[in-house]
C-alpha cells in the first residue's frame, strides 16, 4: 500500500505496528524467539474512515479473516515486509477500509487503514477474488516469522503469469523425483518414481 498524502502533507493512509505487536517482538528478541504472524483480516471500519492507532487490539469491525498467502521483503526497504492474502470470491457484501495481521494467539500485530474498496459477493453476479497487501515497517525483522499454511496458499492469475514469464525467460521444466539434485533455473514436476 503506497502512502497517500493530503494537501497538508499528513498521511491519510498508513500502517502501524501495534503496542502489543511491538511488545511481543521485543520479548521475542530478548528471549531468542519469534512472533508467528499467521492471519490476515479486513474490516469495514464501522462504516467510516479513521486513522489507526498503536493502542488498538482489534479491527473496528472485522468482516473476513484468513491465512496469510505470502510475504516478501520490499525492494525499496530491507526492513519492510509486504504481507499478502487473498480474500476469496465467497466473502463479500462489505467495503474494506481497514486491514490487520495477527499472530498464532490472535494478537493484532499491525493495522492499517485503506481507501474504501467494495468487496462484492458472488450473488452480485461478479466473482471478486481480491489480493490484499499490508506493508509493515519493522525495527527488527528477525523477530517476525510468517507462518503460511501450504494447504491454503492461493495463486492469483497475476502470480501464475509472473511464474510463466520467469519460465519463458530463463527456466526449464523437468520431471523427476525429489531425491535428484536440482539445477539452476529448473522447475521440476516431482513424481514418486520416474515413469520410464
Amino acid at each position: 500500500m503506497s502512502e497517500v498524502y493530503t494537501e497538508n502533507t499528513e498521511r491519510m493512509y498508513e500502517a502501524v505496528v501495534t503496542d502489543l505487536g511491538n511488545e511481543l517482538m521485543m520479548n521475542a528478541v530478548a528471549n531468542g524467539q519469534k512472533v508467528a504472524i499467521t492471519e490476515f483480516a479486513v474490516g469495514d471500519g464501522g462504516g467510516e474512515y479513521y486513522k489507526p492507532t498503536t493502542d488498538m487490539t482489534a479491527l473496528r469491525n472485522e468482516q473476513w479473516r484468513g491465512s496469510i498467502n505470502s510475504c516478501e521483503i520490499s525492494s525499496e526497504a530491507a526492513n519492510v515486509l509486504i504481507v499478502s492474502a487473498v480474500c476469496p470470491g465467497t466473502a463479500g457484501g462489505f467495503t474494506i477500509r481497514e486491514m490487520g495481521v495477527f499472530d498464532a494467539e490472535g494478537h493484532m500485530i499491525a493495522i492499517c487503514n485503506c481507501p474504501a474498496t467494495p468487496k462484492v459477493e458472488i450473488t452480485d453476479g461478479v466473482v471478486n477474488e481480491m489480493r490484499l497487501e499490508l506493508e509493515i515497517a519493522l525495527l527488527n525483522g528477525y523477530a517476525v516469522e510468517l507462518v503460511i499454511d501450504p494447504n491454503i496458499v492461493t495463486a492469483t492469475k497475476a502470480d501464475v503469469e509472473k511464474v510463466m514469464e520467469l519460465i519463458r525467460a530463463n527456466g526449464r521444466v523437468t520431471i523427476g523425483t525429489a531425491n535428484e539434485p536440482m539445477e539452476e533455473n529448473e522447475i521440476r514436476l516431482v513424481v514418486a518414481k520416474m515413469p520410464y
